[in-house]
C-alpha cells in the first residue's frame, strides 16, 4: 500500500459526516449533507480519494458505491497524535505542552487511564 497522504479539508469533512454514521452512505447521500455548493463530481472524487487512501470501505449500492469509514473517529485521531509525537525530536516537550492544554476533566480522564494500564502491566494484578 502507498504511504497514506494527509487530508484536505473537504476529505475531512467528508469522513467527520461519515463518521456520525451507523452504516455506509452513498455519494448522493453526502453531497447532500456536505456538498453545499461543491458538485456532486466532486464528492465522488473526495469518496474515491478516501477509498483509494484506505480510509474508506466501499460496496455496489446499485448504480454507485456506498462508503464508510475503516477506522473510527477515535482511532483515526489517536493515530495521527501517535504519528506527530513520533515524528517529534522531543516527544517528551511534545507531550508536557499537551498535557498542559488539557482542560481539567480531559486531565483526570488521562490520569484514569495511565493508572489503569499500569496496574494491567503489573505482573499477578488481573
Amino acid at each position: 500500500m502507498s504511504e497514506r497522504r494527509p487530508m484536505g479539508s473537504l476529505e475531512e469533512s467528508v469522513i467527520e459526516y461519515l463518521w456520525t454514521l451507523d452504516g455506509p452512505a452513498t455519494p448522493g447521500e453526502v453531497h447532500e449533507a456536505v456538498g453545499e455548493g461543491l458538485a456532486y463530481t466532486t464528492v465522488m472524487t473526495i469518496l474515491t480519494r478516501l477509498w483509494k487512501k484506505g480510509r474508506l470501505e466501499r460496496k455496489r449500492a446499485g448504480r454507485a458505491y456506498a462508503y464508510w469509514p475503516v477506522s473510527s473517529e477515535a482511532e483515526h485521531r489517536a493515530d495521527h497524535m501517535a504519528e506527530l509525537l513520533s515524528s517529534s525530536h522531543d516527544a517528551e516537550a511534545v507531550l508536557s505542552r499537551f498535557v498542559g492544554h488539557l482542560a481539567e476533566g480531559e486531565a483526570d480522564a488521562l490520569r484514569r487511564m495511565l493508572e489503569e494500564q499500569d496496574s494491567s502491566d503489573q505482573p499477578g494484578i488481573d
